[in-house]
């Protein structure tokens, strides 16, 4: 048995290799870079008009005439002299001849002339081809989270797919004979299964929206021929139960037979001692205790981050915040403690029904308050530290 904070440091420790491929950009939202991205044009493509207004060639006088039109979407081949204007609109093409495009604020028109109020600097109101990006400019490193700006942005330059890390295949396998799906009659000694249910929605708040889960009976051989088979379609593996001690979790034996090499197995910690953490080849498995609460916790401490990881995203924890506790908290267990609480206003409230076998606190819950394993209280008005739950 290991403490939590060398089963974190193996964790980190894993190279786990991302997915890379070219999506589709609408597709890339909250995922990472693989590559530098760089500007396939000139941005703008053309020397445009920030304003709508007149452009100019200056001249001696203060009036214009005005010798044509140039509006969005359209580039006429118009080219002006000293003394002459353009009436011209936000985003539309602009001749090299205009020397500034003066706002319609600013001019007095009478028929096809001008008369400018108030003189304008030279370049006013213009965007220069390839003032915001030129063509083959780096416009996005390696590593970034793309968000609807970067979006927006690339949209703009005219990319329709762009490098980045991709999601991985991720397969929940849920073991237990007693566990039968909430479209059956529950008889007597079963009880209806939720953790995948649960797991996928928690993966969801990740972006991870393709999941494929299987149901195995508690049998050795049913076990491991289907970790046999999964393994190979699978970058992550999540397994749900039998990874205790008892005479029907076959887990454990299971991954060994299927030459899964073991990197940790059980943590000094409450809830979520019997945790197992391994890897074959680049993929990697983690199974989780079959109680719902054990099992959501091991998810958010251990799964995100190597999930996040592989994803290729820095933050790969979950957030963390320090608060003043209300209530003292006793620990004569030994172990580290993640005990599920409600933060409010930098104080955080320690819930009632702490047990690993239920969800009711969890649905309350906003944070896991975090109790080292050699700390033995906690006194009220303490300062303790918390992890964020996702919500």
């Amino acid at each position: 048995m290991i403490s939590y904070t060398k089963a974190i440091e193996i964790i980190e420790n894993q190279k786990l290799k991302g997915n890379k491929c070219f999506l589709n950009l609408k597709d890339c939202l909250d995922k990472i870079t693989s590559e530098n991205i760089f500007s396939p044009i000139d941005s703008p493509s053309f020397s445009q008009s920030a304003m709508d207004g007149y452009a100019i060639k200056f001249g001696k006088s203060d009036k214009y005439k005005i010798v044509g039109e140039s509006k969005a979407g359209v580039a006429p081949d118009l080219k002006i002299k000293e003394g002459e204007a353009i009436r011209i609109f936000t985003g539309a093409f602009i001749s090299e001849e205009a020397d500034c495009v003066i706002m319609q604020e600013y001019v007095e028109k009478k028929g096809n002339q001008i008369q400018i109020l108030k003189k304008p600097l030279i370049n006013q109101n213009i965007r220069f081809k390839g003032e915001q990006v030129k063509k083959g400019e780096l416009v996005l490193q390696k590593g970034i989270k793309v968000n609807p700006a970067v979006i927006g942005y690339l949209g703009s330059l005219g990319l329709k797919k762009i490098p980045v890390f991709n999601n991985p295949k991720i397969s929940i396998i849920i073991t237990g004979d007693e566990l039968v799906n909430n479209s059956s009659d529950l008889k007597k000694g079963q009880i209806f299964e939720s953790n995948s249910q649960m797991l996928v929605a928690a993966l969801s708040k990740e972006g991870i929206t393709n999941v494929d889960v299987f149901k195995i009976n508690d049998d050795l051989v049913a076990i491991t021929n289907s970790i046999k088979n999964i393994i190979l379609s699978s970058d992550l593996i999540i397994l749900s139960g039998g990874i205790s001690v008892g005479d029907y979790d076959f887990v454990n034996e299971a991954l060994k037979l299927n030459n899964v090499n073991e990197l940790f197995y059980k943590v000094n910690q409450k809830p979520g001692k019997p945790l197992w953490f391994g890897k074959k080849g680049n993929k990697f498995v983690l199974a989780l205790p079959g109680n719902p609460g054990s099992s959501l916790t091991c998810f958010y401490i251990y799964f995100l981050p190597i999930l996040r990881k592989f994803l290729n995203k820095n933050n790969i924890h979950l957030k963390k915040t320090d608060a003043i506790l209300d209530s003292e908290i006793i620990n004569n267990s030994g172990k580290t403690l993640f005990l599920k609480g409600i933060l409010k206003n930098n104080k955080v409230s320690l819930l009632s029904g702490q047990s690993s076998a239920k969800l009711v606190g969890y649905s309350k819950s906003n944070v896991l308050i975090y109790v080292p394993e050699k700390t033995k209280k906690i006194s009220v008005n303490n300062k303790v530290q918390c992890f964020i739950i996702p919500n």
